[in-house]
């Protein structure tokens, strides 16, 4: 029998704030998605986790975005998966 495979994407914040930050300024809205967005994949999704301070996550993204990255994948961000 053929296994039907699904992807999917959820985000799991505000919509209206992803909505305005994409339209303002794009770098803050990659970080939102980052910190709320699910993916689905083969029957397990995935979520990203942001141990560390979320004010000093968006300060860097407002002025200087590629030390986001730095501080998202450095400082105590996890990556979660969960099979259904």
């Amino acid at each position: 029998m053929h296994e039907e495979k699904r992807y999917g994407m959820r985000y799991l914040g505000s919509k209206f704030w992803l909505i305005f930050w994409i339209l303002i300024f794009f770098p803050i809205a990659i970080v939102l998605f980052a910190t709320k967005a699910r993916t689905m994949s083969h029957g397990t999704e995935t979520h990203l986790e942001y141990k560390g301070s979320k004010f000093w996550l968006y300060f860097w993204a407002l002025f200087f975005f590629p030390i986001t990255f730095f501080l998202f994948f450095f400082n105590g961000s996890i990556v979660k998966r969960r099979s259904s």
